[in-house]
């Protein structure tokens, strides 16, 4: 009689197929492609897919050859290109970006979104939207707001700008990409978790959502109040806003190539007044009184 190890064949706590095939799918996602064992094992559970803990990952990965590297290390994002911006910015619609934003409504998990269009040279908003869908059909309407509003339709491929969004899924979309391709834009994508990437849109939403007249909430019924709020704002924004880091001129100002123009007058006026000032001191000191 053959010799047999006692005990059961099969343990009771033993890993079940249908776990294991949870994990392997959720881990060869690109969205995952980045986590760490322990980021794997607790995302998996919050979206459902599988209750294992970061051990018991591991093993699965290794067990198919695809868990010697992670780490816990942020090793692909460092791996994987910047976003592949023009070196140097000297005009407007060179480099544009992108993102949405999540509004916060008065009903608790119910958001309005907010697509915005950014020109990084200026600084400019040149397209935005407020929508109750987080999709890809909206990315595509933010695109085309953008091109038509910068007339764009008719330039050449060469002179159209570079777009940098993040790895989110309207971004991914096939017909976001496609738009892209048909239009001759060319599409950069920031590397995932590395919000440094694209600073000028992640700049904007965070200085939008600070300013003392945003109000934190929105009625989640009615539209019309926050497309005028934010049509205010964006004008204000525009127009108004004196930006500091493109010398204290509108984003419009330096949009339409004035402000140049208008920190050298600035600095002209000041050395006039500078002059004036020493004429007035030298007068003074000459006669004995001001002039």
């Amino acid at each position: 009689m053959a010799y047999e190890k006692p005990g059961p064949q099969q343990p009771a706590h033993a890993l079940m197929p249908a776990e294991k095939d949870a994990v392997l799918s959720f881990a060869g996602r690109e969205d995952t492609v980045d986590y760490s064992l322990q980021l794997l094992a607790i995302k998996g559970a919050e979206a459902n897919a599988f209750y294992l803990s970061a051990s018991s990952v591991r093993l699965i990965l290794q067990e198919n050859g695809l868990g010697d590297d992670r780490t816990g290390r942020v090793r692909n994002s460092t791996r994987r290109n910047k976003p592949d911006r023009p070196d140097e910015l000297t005009g407007p619609n060179q480099c544009w970006c992108w993102d949405v934003s999540y509004i916060k409504t008065d009903v608790l998990r119910v958001f309005w979104y907010l697509y915005v269009m950014l020109d990084e040279w200026s600084r400019k908003v040149v397209a935005w939207r407020i929508s109750r869908y987080h999709n890809h059909e909206e990315a595509m309407g933010l695109i085309d707001d953008a091109i038509i509003a910068e007339g764009l339709l008719d330039v050449d491929k060469e002179n159209l700008p570079v777009v940098v969004n993040d790895r989110g899924v309207q971004m991914k979309a096939k017909d976001v990409k496609q738009m892209f391709t048909d239009l001759g834009l060319t599409q950069t994508f920031s590397r995932p978790r590395t919000p440094n990437d694209n600073p000028f849109i992640e700049s904007f939403f965070s200085s939008l959502k600070r300013a003392p007249v945003y109000p934190g909430r929105f009625s989640h019924l009615n539209e019309g109040v926050v497309m005028d709020f934010f049509g205010e704002y964006f004008r204000w924004y525009n127009t108004e806003h004196y930006h500091s880091r493109i010398g204290y001129v509108t984003p419009e100002q330096m949009h339409q190539d004035l402000a140049a123009g208008i920190i050298a007058e600035r600095k002209r006026v000041l050395g006039k007044q500078q002059k004036l000032r020493k004429m007035y001191w030298s007068a003074t000191q000459t006669t004995g009184s001001g002039l």
